[in-house]
């Protein structure tokens, strides 16, 4: 093995890695010590090679650790944000429902109120028309003496129907009264009757500002939505954007059986829209 070796051509001498023994007699076998130390030399060595790897593989393992540190300090960190964030966005879309749940029922509020208002006016028209005609029976009972009777004149009455039909939207006939609402469109659905195609159209109708849902009459062949224009001939416009609606035809207007006259459109639901 390297390092041991004779001293020079001295056979009392030998040297290990730099290091002289001296042979003495009677001493130990130069060859046999010469092997031990052959393999203790190569157990240290081998021991010394492992000591450099176990300390490698520690300083690794150091620095694994330290990075895993690092790792779940940042995990830490990112999952509150994570929860901060969520938490936030929540309140924000809870905040826009219950600010459109109360823009709605504001809508629904002011819608209830105009109709309350216009059926108040229409109470009222028909108390004075009632107390005008009235009044002319009355006269007209009385005895004729002296004095003529002093009649409405007809100009007068004619200008007393006009205000009274300006204030209320109502046109009296002989046998029932006619509530105009232009503002108000039915939207009469052709068949074939597609309840998610139908369902589709009131969700995006109640998104547009132009307009608002105000009913659904579930009829079986040709259900109808009635909705209130906010902008004035809006409606027509906001029907064509519809990815549900194929066709929009306007038909004339007539009274229903409760003498209510509105606009109306027919509606035909587009065939390969997509849900």
């Amino acid at each position: 093995m390297e390092g041991i070796e004779m001293a020079g051509n001295n056979p009392n001498i030998f040297t290990i890695n730099d290091h002289e023994f001296n042979i003495i007699q009677k001493g130990l076998d130069p060859e046999q010590v010469k092997v031990f130390i052959e393999k203790l030399l190569e157990e240290n060595s081998r021991y010394t090679a492992e000591l450099a790897r176990m300390k490698e593989q520690a300083e690794h393992l150091d620095s694994l650790k330290k990075l895993a540190d690092t790792t779940v300090i940042e995990a830490d960190k990112l999952a509150a944000r994570l929860k901060e964030e969520a938490v936030a966005k929540a309140k924000a879309e809870s905040d826009s429902l219950i600010a459109k749940a109360e823009e709605k029922a504001r809508k629904v509020y002011e819608q209830i109120y105009r109709q309350l208002n216009t059926l108040k006016q229409q109470v009222n028209s028909l108390d004075k028309d009632f107390d005008f005609k009235s009044e002319g029976a009355a006269v007209t009972a009385e005895p004729v003496m002296t004095a003529p009777v002093k009649e409405t004149p007809v100009r007068e009455q004619s200008d007393f129907m006009a205000k009274a039909v300006d204030t209320s939207d109502i046109l009296e006939s002989d046998t029932r009264e006619l509530i105009i609402r232009d503002k108000e469109i039915e939207l009469e659905i052709l068949p074939p009757v597609d309840a998610v195609k139908i369902t589709k159209i009131m969700d995006q109708l109640e998104n547009a500002s132009e307009v608002e849902v105000v009913e659904l009459i579930p009829r079986p062949n040709h259900p109808v939505i009635i909705v209130y224009e906010n902008k004035p001939n809006s409606l027509l416009d906001v029907l064509r954007k519809l990815s549900m609606v194929g066709k929009v035809n306007e038909i004339p207007a007539s009274p229903n059986g409760s003498g209510i006259v509105r606009r109306k459109y027919e509606i035909s639901l587009a065939a390969n829209a997509v849900k």
